[in-house]
C-alpha cells in the first residue's frame, strides 16, 4: 500500500454534505487522509484482502477490471450482464475453477468495485460498499452473495445459469398468462355486473309505471279485485323506493338497488325467476278460464 506525507484537507466524504473536518497527514493510494481516517481505511483494505485467497483474488480483480466489470456494474440490467466478465474468466486464465464458490465470485466483484470507488472518492471502504450495494447491479450481486447458492461451486452455478434462466423465463411466462387470464376474467365479471345493473334499473322504471297491474290483468274467478289492486300498488311503492327482492333458501328479503353487490346477483336472479314463474302460472290460469271473457 503506497503511503506518503500529505498536507491539506482529508478527502473522506469530500464530495458529500458532511466531509471529514480534519487536515490530511498522509496519502494512501493517491488519496489524502487524516490520521484517524487513514487507520480506518487501512483496516478496511486489509479486511478486503484477507477475505480472499490472495493470489487468486488479485488475479480475479485484475481480470475483472480488464474485462470491463466497472462498466457492467453501472450499466447492467441482468445477472448475465453483471457476471459476463466472471464467466469469461473460465476460458481466460482458468480462474473460475471448482474451488471458487458463488460467494467468492460475487464478493470479489463487490469488493473490487468498493475499493475502486473508495480510491476515487476518498470514502471509507465500508461506505463505498454500501453505495455499490445500492445500485441495481450491486443489489443483485449482494443477493447472490448472501443467497441460497452462496456455497455452490461458481463454475457449476455459471454452467447451470442458462438453464435456470430458461426456467425462470418459463415461470414468468406462466405467471404472465395467469395474470392476463385473471385480468380478463375480472373484465368479464365487471361487464356482466354493469349489464345486470342496467337491466335492473330498466325493470325498476317499468315497475314504477305500473308494470305489475298490466301483467296481472283481470281478476280470476274467486280473486278479490281489491287484493290485486293492493298487490300492484305495493309493487309500485317498492319500485318508487328502489327496493328489489332477493330470494335465498326459500326466504325473500328486500334491498335498495344501489346497495346491491355482485354477491347478491344469484339471490336477485332467483327472486326475478320466482316472480316470472308466478305471473306465467297465473296467466295460464287466466287463459284456461276463458281469457277475453275476463277483460
Amino acid at each position: 500500500m503506497t503511503r506518503t506525507k500529505q498536507r491539506g484537507p482529508c478527502q473522506v466524504r469530500s464530495k458529500t454534505a458532511h466531509p471529514c473536518p480534519h487536515q490530511a497527514v498522509e496519502e494512501i493510494r493517491g488519496v489524502p487522509f487524516c490520521a484517524q481516517c487513514a487507520r480506518k481505511q487501512e483496516a478496511y483494505f486489509a479486511m478486503g484482502e484477507r477475505t480472499q485467497d490472495p493470489p487468486r483474488a488479485h488475479g480475479l480483480h485484475d481480470r475483472l477490471r480488464e474485462l470491463g466489470a466497472e462498466e457492467v456494474m453501472s450499466k447492467a440490467s441482468s445477472m448475465e450482464e453483471i457476471l459476463a466478465a466472471a464467466r469469461r474468466l473460465g476460458t481466460k486464465g482458468k480462474l473460475m475453477h471448482s474451488e471458487l464458490r458463488v460467494y467468492d465470485m460475487a464478493h470479489a466483484v463487490l469488493s473490487r468495485q468498493a475499493r475502486g470507488r473508495a480510491e476515487r472518492t476518498g470514502e471509507l471502504f465500508n461506505d463505498a460498499l454500501v453505495m455499490i450495494l445500492q445500485t441495481e447491479a450491486g443489489r443483485q450481486l449482494g443477493e447472490l452473495r448472501d443467497g441460497a447458492h452462496r456455497n455452490e461451486s461458481a463454475q457449476q452455478w455459471q454452467e447451470d445459469l442458462p438453464h435456470n434462466r430458461a426456467k425462470e423465463r418459463s415461470r414468468a411466462q406462466r405467471e404472465e398468462r395467469s395474470r392476463a387470464f385473471q385480468e380478463k376474467r375480472i373484465r368479464v365479471q365487471l361487464a356482466a355486473w354493469k349489464e345486470f345493473m342496467q337491466a335492473e334499473r330498466r325493470e325498476l322504471e317499468l315497475r314504477k309505471d305500473g308494470q305489475l297491474a298490466t301483467l296481472l290483468g283481470a281478476t280470476l274467478p274467486g280473486e278479490p279485485p281489491a287484493a290485486l289492486r293492493r298487490l300492484a300498488s305495493e309493487d309500485r311503492r317498492q319500485a318508487e323506493e328502489e327496493l328489489v327482492a332477493l330470494t335465498s333458501n326459500g326466504k325473500t328479503s328486500y334491498k335498495h338497488l344501489e346497495e346491491l353487490s355482485e354477491g347478491d346477483m344469484p339471490a336477485r336472479i332467483a327472486a326475478s325467476r320466482l316472480r316470472t314463474t308466478w305471473l306465467k302460472e297465473r296467466g295460464d290460469g287466466w287463459l284456461a278460464c276463458g281469457g277475453d271473457d275476463y277483460l
